[in-house]
């Protein structure tokens, strides 16, 4: 609900073009209802109103004041008659008799150009001049829409109550709090600017914290992990663990092949270690399979189905729920973070960017498209290599075994066996490569020729040694060692054909792929399992909370242009002068009106926190429907709501002023008193309260019409009217200009007013002078209204037959005994 349930309005009606409406009820309460629809409330006391009408027209409308007066809904009536008397010398005001206490006043404008003029004095002190004619209506602008404000009204018809006849001759000083209409509009162009166009900074805000860092993968869920997801009972982990069990086995088996048990053995003796190879390559390929094809019936990216939750129970893995990611939840917290940036009056695309990123981050890229990282983590020719593991390779590295071969040739010719020795070296040799090998037709003609040159260079080394004499008791530790030697060499052979062997069989790659598969395995349970359907769902709110934003942002874009378009004439013109009109237009002045407020950084900053509480205003109805159903986003009247908040928004600038904060606007807002946000000088005001000032107040009515007026100084009932928002900065600047106490306020007096009840005694003549108070919740005028009451014998009250039968008797017709009624009854 827009507004408040007890807002107070003054409803305006003009006899001049709304009397059918006044005449029929159902017409009648329908323009009650368009006042409210107009100040954007849905319940308001209507029970005043205040009627526009001219002087001649008063007694034709006997019948709509006779309805208004009865009317239920009202209960005080305010008339504003316009202009002169109809004949040259008429000297008689006739009213209908509607038009008395307790219900109506009346208020006799007679020229609205008024006249320079204070009580006591016999003739005008001064004239003024303008465009306009005397009963020219437009003219009253500013006074009509004083008396809309309901504290004035209040005080107007009570004051009015007092007088004779309940009729008096207004006069009006009056300071609006408004800035020129130019510079207004530019103010809000600034202010819509600082809200559609994106940041110099280009910042998106801190990170949200919370589910949403999970849901965004910035960190992993608290007090969850990987195990309780993935128990070691279920498929994908035994599977795991089988294959780290086989790897480790063919490794244990190329161990022992690698040792001298693994050469010396009578079987072949890679055929145990080719057999774990071979099953280690089973048992990952089936490992790859199960994730693969577990990747493909969860996939997830849409959130997770029937089907994929059931594989998925079929698999053992469990989905724990994860604190904060339901979708109410992701909700709340969404809308939470986009209020709080609007809060913090960050620009609406900065807003719709970090939901968009948001958004991209969070969407599932579903696990199916983690199938091809599988392939490259453990690919097919890793497998095949496992499951068909070559031939151990020999002679891989020749250095070692061709250094022993040399030692056992050298040793052997330096033995007793002399030459002899050295063939049974070369046997050994043979016999070793044959074994490494497996077969005479599997040593290499390399390690061949390498092993023949080593024994060829060692034993001619051995036997030239031997020629120069070597002791006898040597001869058995060189036979020793020359075998010892030659069986190292057969030794290194092998040891450099297993630990190649071991690579080319794929192991250390299967034992990096085994590992890989689990982290892959471990990611997929967390980013496209646990949180699948949390993360679909987040990505569809935080798109659709874009859409939203950004249709706000571009409907305020476009209302932004066309306000531009409007402001560029009056900017194009350059300010006006002092004087616009006979009613001193918005950012004009005149005689009674003055425009004193100034746009500045503070009204600037205060319109772009309206434009943000609009857009506030605007999500409002909608974060349930669009967080719950996302899809229906772009069918929501976005667009149309913006407009309408707007053009009232617009409205109440326009009538109220900047200062009253607009019904959307948050309640920790803060607003600022009028003469902060406008620059108001407080002097200016007090000025124009104390009495010396007050005679500057314009009569409105011409210098013919003062003998109708009770010219005596003590007749006039007068009041100021300050902005309750500005009374205790008031106070302070009355103390400031007379050097005394506060003195008495007068009616309306808040906890800011004088508390001494002798302040009068002691204080300055200026504070003697001050006029009784009324405090207003509009912050947009400020001022004097002085009511003149008419001379005994101007004002005649008509009674509906005299009306219907024209009289023109000038005899005073002398009203019923009862001359008060309850609200409500008739005339």
């Amino acid at each position: 609900m827009i507004g408040s349930t007890d807002d107070q309005l003054v409803v305006c009606i003009d006899l001049r073009h709304e009397l059918a409406e006044v005449m029929d009820p159902q017409a009648l309460v329908e323009r009650f209802r368009d006042a409210m629809r107009d100040a954007h409330v849905r319940s308001a006391d209507v029970s005043r109103v205040l009627v526009i009408d001219t002087v001649t027209s008063l007694l034709r409308h006997h019948a709509a004041y006779e309805r208004l007066c009865s009317n239920p809904l009202v209960s005080s009536l305010l008339c504003l008659a316009v202009g002169p008397l109809p004949g040259p010398d008429e000297r008689v005001l006739s009213l209908p008799s509607q038009l008395r206490p307790p219900v109506a006043a009346t208020l006799w404008i007679g020229d609205v150009r008024g006249i320079g003029w204070r009580p006591g004095q016999a003739r005008s002190l001064a004239l003024t001049d303008s465009d306009s004619a005397a009963d020219d209506i437009t003219g009253l602008e500013p006074l009509i829409d004083l008396l809309r404000v309901a504290e004035v009204f209040d005080e107007t018809v009570a004051a009015l109550g007092e007088l004779p006849s309940a009729v008096a001759s207004p006069a009006l000083r009056l300071l609006v709090h408004e800035v020129p209409e130019e510079d207004l509009m530019r103010a809000q162009l600034q202010a819509l600017d600082s809200c559609v166009s994106p940041s110099d900074d280009l910042r998106t805000g801190l990170a949200p914290g919370g589910a949403l860092d999970v849901l965004a993968g910035h960190v992993q869920p608290e007090d969850l992990s990987v195990e309780d997801c993935l128990p070691e009972s279920s498929l994908l982990r035994q599977a795991h663990w089988r294959s780290v069990e086989r790897l480790g086995e063919a490794n244990d088996a190329l161990d022992v092949l690698a040792g001298w048990r693994g050469l010396l053995m009578m079987s072949e003796p890679a055929l145990d270690a080719v057999q774990s190879v071979r099953e280690t390559g089973h048992c990952l390929a089936d490992y790859r399979d199960a994730i693969e094809q577990t990747f493909e019936w969860a996939d997830g990216r849409a959130g997770l189905n029937a089907d994929g939750r059931d594989h998925l129970a079929q698999m053992g893995i469990q989905l724990p729920p994860v604190p904060g990611t339901r979708p109410d939840e992701v909700g709340a917290e969404l809308r939470r973070q986009v209020a709080q940036r609007l809060h913090r009056r960050r620009p609406l695309p900065e807003i719709v960017d970090w939901l968009r990123d948001f958004a991209g981050r969070t969407v599932p890229t579903g696990s199916a498209a983690q199938l091809d990282r599988l392939h490259r983590l453990c690919p097919d020719d890793l497998l095949d290599t496992l499951r068909e593991p070559p031939p151990p390779p020999i002679g891989t590295d020749l250095v070692p075994p061709s250094l022993w071969a040399a030692a056992a040739a050298l040793l052997a010719g330096l033995s007793p066996l002399g030459v002899w020795g050295t063939v049974i070296v070369l046997v050994l040799l043979a016999v070793g490569s044959v074994r490494a090998a497996g077969s005479p037709g599997r040593v290499p003609p390399a390690t061949a020729g390498a092993l023949a040159v080593s024994w060829l260079a060692g034993g001619g080394a051995g036997l030239g040694l031997r020629s120069v004499g070597v002791p006898v008791w040597t001869g058995a530790p060189l036979i020793v060692l020359a075998l010892l030697a030659a069986a190292l060499s057969a030794r290194s052979l092998w040891v450099t054909a297993v630990r190649q062997w071991r690579t080319d069989a794929g192991l250390a790659a299967a034992g990096e792929a085994v590992d890989r598969l689990g982290d892959v395995l471990d990611q997929g349970v967390l980013q496209h399992w646990l949180l699948a359907d949390a993360r679909a769902g987040a990505s569809d709110q935080a798109k659709a909370l874009a859409h939203l934003v950004q249709s706000v942002c571009d409907t305020l874009a476009e209302f932004a242009e066309q306000l531009g378009r409007r402001a560029r004439p009056a900017w194009d013109s350059g300010p006006r002068g002092g004087r616009s009109g006979p009613a001193g237009g918005r950012g004009g002045t005149t005689f009674a009106v003055e425009y004193v407020g100034q746009a500045g950084q503070t009204l600037q900053t205060t319109l772009a926190g309206d434009v943000c509480d609009l857009v506030a205003e605007v999500l409002a109805p909608y974060w349930e429907v669009v967080l719950r159903d996302p899809a229906s986003a772009a069918s929501l009247p976005v667009v149309s709501r913006t407009d309408e908040l707007m053009h009232g928004y617009q409205q109440q600038l326009a009538r109220a002023g900047t200062t009253p904060a607009p019904p959307f606007a948050s309640a920790s807002a803060g607003r600022p008193d009028p003469a902060t946000l406008v620059g108001v000088d407080l002097h200016r005001i007090v000025d124009v309260l104390l009495p010396d000032s007050r005679s500057d107040a314009l009569q409105l009515c011409s210098p013919d019409q003062l003998r109708m007026l009770d010219r005596a100084p003590g007749s006039a009932r007068s009041f100021g009217f300050v902005p309750q928002a500005m009374q205790g900065a008031f106070w302070k600047a009355v103390v400031s200009s007379s050097g005394a106490e506060k003195g008495h306020g007068g009616r309306g007096r808040g906890d800011g007013a004088p508390q001494s009840g002798d302040w009068a005694a002691h204080s300055s003549p200026v504070m003697v002078g001050m006029p009784e108070i009324v405090w207003t919740a509009s912050g947009r005028f400020a001022g004097l209204l002085r009511l003149v009451p008419l001379t005994t014998g101007a004002v005649r009250p008509v009674w509906p037959e005299e009306a219907d039968v024209g009289t023109t008797s000038s005899r005073d017709a002398t009203p019923p005994p009862s001359a008060s009624r309850a609200p409500g009854e008739a005339g």
